[in-house]
């Protein structure tokens, strides 16, 4: 791992403007949904569980949109812009540079996290099972965050433009995003189920349903495990591939 280049991702992704400035409207509408939550009449009768699950669909969703953005331009600016022949010039490989961008876009999944918690903290109070809640999004989070820039981050290499890669990874996003718009019915059957089945998000989002509401054990969720053990692995595979197809004049 070459730290040089993750403590540039982290500087460009946190420390530039823009990263102050997402945080910020983040933590806005956290604030918004929060106290619309608590104020709110026909909100504030829900129960607790269910506000925490469309608080976690919220903040997964959020930290995913943000994430894609940033890994699906990561290779593909460094090119447009010209300093992916500097970054070459530097005793690295293609997949340290690749790990690199990696952790920059997971830093900043980790400080919306951070921003989250008072708001998770807050929405959970009383129900006893606050700090699993919080424990369980940081874990699924972090796996949603790892697969879907993996995805991105490939996808920025392979097609080399900016523009391209993000309408791509975002495609990606939505497509697999569509099973939390159907209603129950519809996922039971046709296409529904199968997109159902295959999504990342739609696999996390059941686990959180069964977890949180149904307070189901792991065991009996492993339907809804695997397949986002096996996504992670293969996610950061194509990675690997996409790297090794790149052409790196560097340190390979």
């Amino acid at each position: 791992m070459n730290w040089n280049i993750v403590k540039k991702e982290i500087k460009e992704n946190f420390f530039a403007m823009k990263g102050v400035l997402w945080l910020f409207v983040v933590a806005v509408l956290f604030s918004g949904m929060t106290y619309s939550f608590i104020t709110v009449k026909e909100l504030s009768l829900l129960a607790q569980t269910e506000v925490m699950i469309t608080m976690g669909k919220m903040i997964l969703g959020v930290s995913l949109l943000i994430s894609i953005i940033l890994a699906s331009v990561s290779f593909s600016n460094e090119k447009e812009q010209s300093t992916i022949e500097s970054l070459m010039l530097t005793p690295i490989s293609g997949i340290q540079l690749a790990n690199g961008k990696l952790i920059g876009t997971m830093f900043m999944w980790l400080m919306i996290f951070l921003v989250s918690l008072p708001y998770m903290m807050t929405l959970s109070s009383g129900t006893g099972i606050g700090y699993l809640v919080i424990l369980f999004i940081l874990i699924t989070g972090t796996a949603m965050i790892f697969i879907y820039s993996n995805i991105s981050i490939s996808l920025s290499i392979i097609m080399g433009s900016s523009k391209n890669a993000m309408i791509t990874s975002i495609l990606v996003f939505l497509i697999t995003a569509i099973p939390s718009f159907l209603s129950t019915t519809m996922k039971k059957a046709g296409f529904g189920m199968i997109l159902d089945g295959i999504s990342p998000l739609s696999n996390t989002i059941n686990l959180m349903k069964g977890v949180i509401i149904n307070r189901q054990g792991l065991l009996s969720l492993s339907q809804y495990i695997i397949p986002i053990i096996l996504y992670v692995i293969l996610s950061y595979f194509l990675l690997v591939v996409a790297v090794k197809k790149f052409n790196f004049e560097g340190g390979e």
